[in-house]
């Protein structure tokens, strides 16, 4: 994986989660995941286990927009006005370089140390793993 790639992916999607938080909290729901099919779409692929916050960030922000889709229903536990606050937390760890922090993300979204996610973030999960033609 070039090293500029993943910061790229790296940077685009802390700030698209941070957009996302503040349109959140002004109640601007239908703002929130905007850009999330051109962000996956351009995703960096491969084996490198540094891709793995960002996978856990973009199934997290998928789960986010699937909450909103289906009128804020609870998912995983998370409630509607949890979302932002969690959002911020995966960003700055994103612009830090580092792990995701929070568990709950690590728990509910991480479909790598997880294997028995399913449904929708198992799905995301697989679209973002490496083939092996990348790999």
């Amino acid at each position: 994986m070039a090293e500029h790639s993943y910061d790229a992916a790296r940077q685009t999607l802390a700030e698209q989660l941070l957009r996302d938080a503040s349109a959140h909290d002004a109640g601007r729901f239908d703002e929130i995941g905007r850009r999330f099919d051109s962000i996956e779409h351009g995703f960096p692929r491969g084996a490198d286990v540094a891709l793995r916050k960002l996978r856990v960030a973009m199934t997290f922000w998928d789960g986010w927009i699937d909450a909103r889709n289906h009128g804020w229903q609870t998912t995983r536990g998370i409630q509607p006005g949890e979302w932002p606050e969690l959002a911020r937390g995966v960003a700055t760890d994103l612009l830090e370089g580092r792990e995701i922090a929070s568990p709950r993300v690590r728990e509910y979204f991480d479909a790598v140390a997880h294997a028995s996610l399913g449904g929708r973030a198992g799905g995301v999960a697989d679209r973002l793993r490496p083939h092996s033609q990348d790999g």
